[in-house]
C-alpha cells in the first residue's frame, strides 16, 4: 500500500459517509413520505453517522501527516524477518 492509495480509500469512505448522512436527514425529515418506521430508523442513524464523519475527519488528517515511507513498511509488519 502506498500513501496515495490510502488517501484515495479514505476519500471514498468519506463520500460514502456523506451520502448516507444526507440520505438519513432527507428521510428523517419527511416521515409521511417515507414512512414513520423508516424515518425513525434514519433518525437513530444520524448520530452514528455524525460520529463516523468526525472519525473520518480525524483519520484523514492523521494519514495526511504520516510520511510516505511508513506506508511502504506497513505490509511488512508482522512478517518474520529473512535470514
Amino acid at each position: 500500500m502506498n500513501k496515495a492509495d490510502a488517501i484515495e480509500g479514505l476519500e471514498r469512505a468519506g463520500n460514502t459517509i456523506n451520502e448516507l448522512h444526507t440520505r438519513a436527514w432527507a428521510t428523517a425529515l419527511y416521515p409521511t413520505q417515507h414512512g414513520w418506521g423508516t424515518s425513525i430508523a434514519w433518525m437513530a442513524a444520524i448520530p452514528v453517522l455524525s460520529v463516523a464523519s468526525v472519525g473520518h475527519l480525524i483519520g484523514s488528517a492523521v494519514v495526511q501527516q504520516l510520511p510516505p515511507s511508513l506506508f511502504e513498511k506497513l505490509p511488512d509488519i508482522g512478517k518474520p524477518k529473512g535470514p
